[in-house]
């Protein structure tokens, strides 16, 4: 049986067709070999770049402190370590001024720089993409203009050691004559920093990086004032062309402000002729008399305040809480109120406060500046039996107070007028009291006071309560025409007849 087809022919084919395959293995192999030598020497090359990179970071980067003019004088490093992708990690960095002085050190922390600046050595103010700084002492100074610029790191103080009382020369100024002259020393400090060197240069200059702060010590000086911050935490996302949003925490703070921390959070937008803000801020647990409310208050106080508009010029809208506050016979709780913040004015409205049983609505002003305040109020259906416990007086009262500080102890005094509902002292019913009170340092002295038991009228020229404890003058009863009827001794407890005296 004949086979079909011719196995020649086959093998015609294969023959035919063999050298075109082995002429395609052959370039193949010939173009591909190269590759194998190229690619790796490539990639060796790279790594040889990276390597002297990393190992010539201390050189990178006293070359990029050299060539910079963001900040003044001297910037060196005692470690500095590297890696290929343009992460530094430096230890014992320090800033010093021209001088030799030093305005800051560092003693760990991390940036990144840009890779191909630092590649083709090309720095400029955003080749830093984001710095980390941990435990650093920075201290700052805030400019009319809100710009920052950072100074010398002054002697070591006390955080939380309580603010002074003002100087006895300011005691007798007037708060015209004070305002007039803060406006002056805020003139003379912006021409001075004028003619100043800055020791931070960044005006004109493009800023967009990412900055954290851990657990350091930051200390403010703003105008007049103050503030020593302890464990700040910070992270700003600043773009000096477009935004800036920031998250601060800060632990316990001293200076003209004391309290247990503040928290920020918000937008700074540099995109018009003047930035704008948008902060929310809390401060938390204040001491009253570092703020220099007299009367030695020092019951917490927490505000809530959120902060709108051109940056040199804020306007704030928040709220204010105390659990407690003590002042000389008075006990608030539960106090709550609306302030507004502007041109170093903080005002409070709205306020409501539960005392002795009763309510007290307030209102006033608090200027920063001065530390001059004002601030007065309405209390109704307060419990006297509450107010002096053991005092064996039992009435609602009903209370006008007004509350005047100049900024000291020794200058701040509060007073007012009141009148109660029908009741009892000890066993003798009355049908109204009323009177004028006003405080002397820890001591409440009432005035002018009269009792009406509908038809006799009792008065007395002064009792005082001190401590919580009542003292009483005689109180004379009269009639309706003023007739001496009898004199009640308090400290006999005991009615004596108005014909004996």
């Amino acid at each position: 049986m004949k086979p079909k087809g011719d196995w020649r022919e086959g093998m015609t084919t294969v023959w035919e067709n063999g050298p075109a395959r082995l002429k395609k293995t052959w370039l193949r192999r010939r173009f591909k070999s190269p590759l194998w030598y190229i690619v790796p020497s490539v990639l060796l090359l790279i790594v040889l770049v990276l390597e002297i990179y990393c190992r010539s970071a201390a050189w990178i980067f006293n070359k990029a402190m050299e060539e910079q003019d963001l900040l003044s004088g001297t910037i060196t490093a005692e470690y500095i370590l590297a890696s290929p992708m343009g992460y530094v990690y430096f230890e014992g960095l320090e800033w010093k001024d021209p001088e030799g002085k030093r305005i800051l050190y560092i003693p760990d922390g991390e940036f990144t720089v840009d890779i191909l600046d630092s590649l083709l050595q090309r720095f400029s103010s955003t080749s830093i993409e984001r710095l980390a700084i941990n435990h650093a002492k920075v201290s700052i100074r805030l400019n009319e203009d809100m710009s920052v610029d950072f100074i010398r790191s002054p002697a070591p103080r006390e955080p939380l050691k309580e603010k002074k009382e003002l100087k006895a020369r300011d005691e007798d100024k007037t708060e015209a004559q004070l305002l007039a002259e803060g406006e002056e020393k805020r003139q003379r400090q912006r021409q001075q920093m004028e003619q100043d060197w800055k020791n931070f240069n960044h005006s004109g200059e493009w800023l967009d990086l990412h900055i954290f702060l851990d657990n350091c010590m930051v200390e403010v000086f703003y105008r007049e004032r103050h503030y020593l911050l302890e464990a700040v935490r910070l992270d700003m996302d600043l773009n000096s062309k477009d935004r800036m949003k920031l998250k601060l925490a800060t632990g316990p703070f001293g200076g003209d402000m004391i309290g247990s921390g503040i928290f920020l959070n918000g937008k700074i937008d540099f995109r018009k002729a003047v930035p704008q803000c948008d902060l929310m801020m809390l401060v938390d647990v204040v001491d009253p008399a570092s703020l220099g409310f007299g009367m030695d208050v020092h019951d917490p106080l927490s505000m809530a305040v959120h902060f709108e508009g051109e940056l040199t010029h804020p306007v704030g809208h928040g709220t204010l809480h105390f659990d407690r506050l003590r002042i000389p016979a008075l006990d608030f709780t539960n106090v709550d109120g609306d302030i507004d913040y502007e041109d170093a004015m903080i005002r409070f409205s709205d306020v409501h406060a539960s005392v002795y049983g009763g309510v007290l609505d307030a209102e006033g002003w608090y200027n920063l500046d001065t530390r001059y305040y004002h601030i007065e109020g309405h209390g109704e259906r307060l419990r006297a039996k509450k107010a002096l416990p053991g005092a064996g007086l039992r009435c609602f009262v009903e209370l006008d107070i007004e509350v005047d500080s100049k900024g000291s102890v020794q200058k701040t005094s509060y007073g007012g007028k009141f009148v109660s509902s029908k009741g009892r002292y000890q066993w003798i019913p009355f049908k109204a009291l009323a009177g004028r009170f006003h405080n002397i340092r820890k001591e409440l002295a009432f005035y002018d006071v009269t009792i009406d038991f509908g038809g006799l009228v009792a008065a007395t020229d002064a009792f005082n309560i001190t401590n919580g404890k009542l003292t009483l003058q005689p109180i004379r009863l009269t009639d309706k025409d003023g007739k001496l009827i009898a004199v009640y001794d308090p400290d006999r407890k005991e009615l004596i007849d108005g014909r004996e005296q």
